[in-house]
């Protein structure tokens, strides 16, 4: 057992051994040279991307603590699902030499570190990585494993979660948790008349009050830590406690919360934690294999890649002013960076000045940007402001050029390709896609339908259409989805049909694939029957054709033809002599009809045998 008085990082030193050793030496530490003060130093691996702004063997230290901390949370089972960054960006942590140095950093007044995200990369920022400060970011650790799970929680729940982990310590068989945090303790008896009611702490969220004041926040951490120490800790509490996080995802909360969950009301559960708050409590020994170390590597940052840094910074801590200015100046340091022409972008685009944003990303992409998401935002915003389709359909290729599993750069392409008639590069593109999430697989495979329609590929795009009905989520989806269905499965033709006054009019409709007897004079009204026999006279009035006389095997039909150039002739001859005639062999359609009391029967189409 290592004396009082260790650090939690030489703990992990003492434990990790010849591995750590190699580790150290494999980095050179031992002859590192000194550099100057306000050189920053970058020490990484796949998982983390630490940055100290010193010269000294803080970044190294600093880096093998976080991946205790990331073996920790994978191998602790406190999470249903466990904790997996696979696919993540790396991880950046940036790490001040003191508080003076992080205060024009800062993301709020009294924000002494934070977790945040721009959306594309997540960032802990610390005003010291010292050992002593390393509860610090454990906490703020934290933070990134809640948002790396996707988990719904209470604020309070949140910030307590985080506030009790900062208790982790590495010991000999794995880890302690737990246990007193005497600054939120005392906190705790110094206000115990100021404290919150449980239904107003469970109601906190970033815009409350409560966070105006320091005490007002410093009561805030201190009733959420106990909250969440009882609930972790106790034996009626912990039991349920993933039940707890998921309910609260489901939507549940307050009262409502607490009760399907522990079967108690907020006054009980205020109750128990008030008992709870006055108890003593020893931190849990967790038993865990040592973790794997990678290797890391080591390299000082340049005056550019320090001032770059820190800017970044501004624009995460919402000081934009400031930071165009910073940007600026890099940007006429080096004036072909597209970095910070890119940057400077995204402020005007965070300051509503998209003419800017527009300028400032299509001199970016002039410069060979290799962001791939700025050429999809570039995009985007090109299209919106009117740009030509040429240049939008130019920065979504190189988008998907740059990064191939862009899919959302995928889409957006294979639909300005569909609308310009590109209908095999678009098929192309979102084929080439991962199975989009459930609320955007109609979207998909509609669009993929469609443009197979365009190519003729009847039996894929029907396929396509089928998908997308499937996973309807709305009437109109499904009707549209079974138009698409429709027009995969047949052609579009035309027909006749007679309107209420008796006008013929030609109209459009849809026939199967592959139909050669088609007959366009066949009405949607009519009630066709079939004759197969022999013609055996002409009928004629006034010397004009009126119909023939069809003798099948069990009868003799009488078909009219009101109007010559309105029935479909096959194998016909090229005119016809009223009266009886030598028999011939014929096919014939007919509609029924009935007027003034009697059947008519209209011819619609005759074939003459060969």
């Amino acid at each position: 057992m290592l004396t009082a008085g260790h650090t939690p990082f030489e703990e992990s030193c003492y434990l990790t051994g010849v591995r750590l050793l190699a580790i150290l030496l494999t980095l050179g530490c031992s002859t590192a040279a000194a550099q100057s003060p306000d050189r920053w130093t970058l020490a990484q691996n796949s998982h983390f991307e630490i940055y100290s702004q010193t010269a000294d063997k803080t970044a190294q230290n600093a880096l093998l603590w976080f991946e205790q901390l990331r073996s920790f949370f994978q191998q602790s089972g406190l999470f249903a699902g466990g904790f997996h960054d696979q696919g993540r960006p790396t991880l950046r942590v940036i790490g001040f030499r003191s508080e003076r140095d992080y205060a024009e950093y800062r993301i709020r007044p009294l924000a002494d570190a934070y977790y945040t995200s721009n959306g594309k990369r997540e960032y802990i920022v610390l005003a010291s990585m010292k050992p002593k400060e390393f509860g610090v970011a454990a906490h703020e650790y934290a933070h990134y494993v809640l948002h790396a799970n996707g988990l719904k929680l209470p604020s309070c729940i949140q910030e307590g979660l985080a506030e009790f982990f900062s208790t982790l310590r590495v010991k000999n068989q794995g880890y302690e948790l737990g246990g007193d945090l005497p600054a939120r303790s005392q906190t705790l008896e110094r206000d115990r008349n100021g404290l919150l009611p449980l239904t107003e702490l469970l109601a906190v969220n970033g815009e409350s009050g409560v966070f105006r004041s320091r005490k007002g926040a410093e009561v805030f951490y201190a009733e959420s830590w106990a909250l969440v120490d009882m609930l972790m800790g106790s034996a009626a509490y912990s039991g349920r406690f993933a039940e707890f996080v998921a309910q609260s995802n489901a939507g549940a909360s307050g009262d409502q919360l607490f009760r399907k969950v522990y079967g108690k009301s907020l006054e009980e559960v205020a109750a128990d934690l008030e008992i709870w708050v006055r108890d003593e409590h020893l931190p849990r020994e967790i038993v865990s294999p040592a973790s794997d170390l990678q290797e890391m590597q080591i390299s000082p940052l340049s005056a550019i890649q320090s001032r770059s840094l820190l800017a970044q910074l501004l624009v995460l801590a919402g000081h934009l002013d400031e930071a165009s200015v910073r940007y600026q100046d890099l940007a006429r340091l080096e004036p072909a960076n597209p970095d910070f022409l890119a940057a400077l972008g995204d402020i005007a685009e965070k300051q509503d000045r998209l003419g800017d944003a527009l300028h400032l990303w299509r001199q970016a992409l002039d410069h060979e940007t290799k962001d791939a998401d700025l050429c999809y935002r570039y995009a985007l915003l090109a299209e919106d402001s009117g740009v030509s389709s040429t240049e939008v359909t130019s920065a979504l290729e190189r988008a998907v050029l740059l990064d191939p599993g862009f899919d959302d750069a995928r889409y957006k392409l294979a639909l300005l390709q569909y609308r310009a008639g590109e209908y095999q590069s678009a098929v192309v593109q979102l084929r080439a896609m991962r199975l989009p999430v459930a609320s955007r697989r109609f979207a998909y495979w509609i669009a993929l339908a469609a443009a197979l329609l365009e190519l003729k590929q009847h039996e894929q795009a029907k396929a396509a259409a089928e998908e997308a009905f499937r996973v309807a989520q709305t009437d109109d989806q499904k009707m549209s989805a079974r138009r698409t269905v429709l027009m995969a499965d047949t052609d579009f033709t035309v027909q006749f049909a007679t309107d209420a006054e008796g006008h013929s009019h030609i109209i459009t409709t849809r026939v199967p694939h592959g139909t050669a007897d088609w007959n366009p004079f066949i009405e949607p009204s009519d009630q066709i029957q079939h004759a197969s026999g022999e013609l055996t006279e002409v009928l004629c009035s006034k010397g004009k054709l009126t119909g023939f006389v069809i003798t099948t095997a069990s009868d003799t039909v009488k078909v009219e033809v009101p109007d010559p150039f309105h029935v479909l002739m096959r194998n016909a001859p090229s005119e016809f002599f009223c009266g009886p005639m030598q028999a011939r062999a014929v096919e014939a359609d007919y509609a029924v009809t009935r007027e003034a009391g009697r059947n008519r029967n209209i011819l619609r189409g005759m074939t003459y045998k060969q």
